[in-house]
């Protein structure tokens, strides 16, 4: 019966044994605070919680997000995995195949720039590709963002920072009656306190009319550390160079990357080809325990 049980358990770590695109070697050479002892120390927290497969390059980015805090990398794992467990509609069934994703992939555009910032910081870019609100969905659109999120830090690793960049061009009221509360809520919990990258700013493109109406609702989701980030841009494209130059950006905004289009359409095949990684990570979130106290 030892043997029986011995036998299913590694099958089980076998079945479930999810590999990145990157090396632990890489993000070790970067970054040496990644110690073997931490390292273990992760492992042997993610195996208390029932996760079986989960690699050192992942435990690495958590623990380099959070400037390798142990308290504070355990309480981003903790919300990572609670959230991926009890809000599918941002975390399960991530196959950018499936006719709804392909739906928002027509409306909706999602880059990750191919080329940092001066900093070193990953560029994360979203807009509008058709205008009309009524095919607006929120929760795909979060969920398509945060697949692209999930891309590059399955190729990249860790990274000394992330940046949204989100241009607005096209956004009506209408849009605004499309707005959850709860997915607000939500996904502002989670890129603020289970989002594994070290988020640098957000900046916002072609800021509409109506702005102070969008605040008003997401405002109150927001740490003072998070607005400090918010950086509005109303004028000339221009205005952002100083923050984010143009070699950085999209020929759309005078910039010496290729077009929006193109390399949205490079994402979106990224995304496809991560359909096995989207899944093999969905499967292993779903054995999380969460445990009833917070003594993490």
């Amino acid at each position: 019966m030892v043997t029986d049980i011995a036998l299913i358990s590694t099958f089980t770590v076998k079945l479930f044994s999810m590999k990145l695109g990157h090396t632990i070697e890489d993000s070790k050479k970067e970054y040496p605070e990644l110690t073997d002892e931490l390292l273990a120390k992760l492992e042997e927290w993610t195996k208390e919680r029932g996760l079986c497969g989960i690699p050192q390059e992942q435990l690495a980015i958590f623990a380099q997000s959070c400037y390798f805090e142990s308290d504070a990398i355990l309480r981003c794992m903790d919300t990572y995995y609670r959230m991926r467990t009890t809000v599918p509609e941002f975390f399960s069934n991530r196959d950018s195949r499936l006719e709804y994703l392909q739906h928002s992939l027509k409306m909706l555009e999602f880059v990750a720039l191919p080329v940092p910032d001066p900093n070193g910081n990953r560029i994360i870019f979203h807009r509008l590709a058709d205008t009309k609100s009524s095919q607006y969905m929120l929760n795909d659109s979060i969920k398509l963002l945060l697949m692209t999120v999930d891309a590059n830090l399955y190729t990249e690793g860790c990274s000394p920072g992330y940046i949204f960049l989100f241009d607005m061009s096209g956004v009506n009221m209408g849009h605004l009656t499309r707005v959850s509360i709860n997915s607000i809520r939500k996904f502002f919990e989670y890129i603020q306190e289970g989002m594994p990258v070290r988020l640098k700013g957000i900046h916002v493109l072609n800021v509409v009319w109506f702005m102070d109406k969008v605040l008003a609702i997401i405002k109150p989701f927001m740490k003072s550390e998070l607005l400090e980030m918010l950086h509005l841009y109303t004028g000339d494209v221009s205005e952002i160079y100083e923050h984010i130059p143009p070699r950085c950006l999209p020929k759309d905004f005078g910039g010496e990357l290729d077009y929006v289009r193109v390399l949205h359409e490079a994402n979106s095949r990224k995304l496809e080809q991560l359909k096995d990684y989207f899944l093999e990570e969905q499967t292993i979130c779903e054995t999380y325990n969460c445990p009833h106290t917070n003594d993490n």
